[in-house]
């Protein structure tokens, strides 16, 4: 499991529940301006959302539960973030309940995002509790609790550490170069600079919801395949009229696709091949996905190509950045994120000095996992 120190998620979940004593004993003691316990309901259910977070990124394929030492890095991670949040709280860094609010909003916007494209309406208040329960096994009480330590960690951490920050310094362009030569003829898939053969197309796409609507769609979809019959101009022209009201389907560009098999296996191999095969301009037959049915046409088509810094490193990407500017934000990002750990190292190694964490042996030999 990667190491955050005291900056993982930790989510400690609340509610109006009678748990039984053991659960309400402290696992750990941290003690740095006060004494703050840390009960085994509060490390058991942390360890239970990061074994659901892992079940649910795994899609279905079987995980193993964390390790014993993976649990005690997520108690010693607990332990500092309580430690951070005193020392801050003592040196008068503080924040704002604004503060805590918009990091909250944020941070529940793809949930609530999901619930809105499943329900087809906006969610009510529950809905939202009873979906954050199901991902994350947490209240938002807990969620909104965890956001409010992050930020504060956070804050004290460029608070303390500021001069260390600011010393970080981005990639010369000799860097830059040196950076690019050592990958320059790897696939772009593979962390390099030669994009493989690449096409862009527009597409017409008849959706299907659900198997009812199925017999209709295909009815809609070979309608406009005669309405087309392959000819380039109409085809721009029935992607024009998807623009009108109830159209019963949607037109306009479609996706960059390049030449690769990871793609071909998530677009379907029928329907990327077909696009493969097509020339410049002209249309497909009528392709069939789960989503629905499509009529396609090639509107670009690019060979392979050992990119330069100056050549745009994702065609799909709206800002256009070049390869130059993306060494330059990868490699940055890089040695920031190196600072912010060495930063998280130095701030707990100073934060032990100042306070202690005691660890309840008894309580934690003793918890069932």
């Amino acid at each position: 499991m990667k190491r955050y120190f005291f900056f993982l998620i930790i989510f400690t979940l609340s509610g109006g529940l009678v748990f039984a004593q053991t659960d309400l004993q402290p696992v750990a003691i941290v003690r740095l301006s006060k004494s703050q316990p840390i009960s085994v309901k509060e490390f058991k259910d942390y360890v239970n959302w990061m074994n659901l977070s892992r079940s649910n990124a795994a899609a279905g394929q079987p995980t193993t539960p964390l390790s014993a030492e993976e649990r005690r890095q997520i108690l010693d991670t607990i332990s500092n973030q309580l430690l951070a949040c005193q020392a801050a709280e003592q040196e008068n860094v503080t924040i704002t309940e604004r503060e805590i609010n918009q990091a909250v909003d944020e941070e529940m916007k793809p949930l609530t995002a999901y619930l809105t494209e499943k329900l087809g309406r906006a969610p009510s208040d529950a809905e939202i509790d009873n979906e954050l329960r199901t991902q994350t096994g947490m209240t938002r009480a807990g969620f909104r609790e965890q956001i409010r330590r992050s930020i504060l960690t956070n804050k004290y951490l460029q608070f303390k550490k500021q001069a260390l920050f600011q010393s970080v310094k981005s990639p010369t362009d000799a860097e830059i170069q040196s950076l690019y030569n050592q990958v320059k003829d790897k696939n772009i898939f593979e962390g390099g600079f030669v994009r493989p053969d690449t096409i862009r197309i527009k597409m017409i796409w008849v959706p299907v919801t659900n198997q009812t609507d199925k017999a209709a769609a295909l009815e809609k979809a070979n309608q406009l395949v005669r309405q087309i019959g392959g000819d380039a101009g109409k085809f721009d022209e029935v992607v024009d009229d998807s623009r009108k009201a109830n159209s019963g389907y949607v037109g306009g560009d479609g996706p960059y696709l390049y030449k690769n098999e990871q793609i071909r296996a998530a677009m379907g191999i029928d329907f990327y091949d077909t696009a493969f095969r097509l020339k410049q301009g002209e249309v497909s037959k009528l392709l069939e996905r789960a989503d629905g049915y499509y009529i396609i046409k090639v509107t670009e088509t690019l060979r392979q190509k050992t990119l330069t810094l100056e050549d745009v490193y994702r065609l799909e990407d709206p800002r256009r950045t070049t390869v130059k500017n993306y060494i330059l934000i990868t490699e940055s990002q890089k040695r920031q994120l190196e600072v912010y750990e060495r930063a998280s190292l130095e701030l707990v190694e100073e934060l032990k000095k100042r306070g202690s964490v005691q660890i309840m042996d008894s309580a934690y030999n003793s918890i069932v996992w």
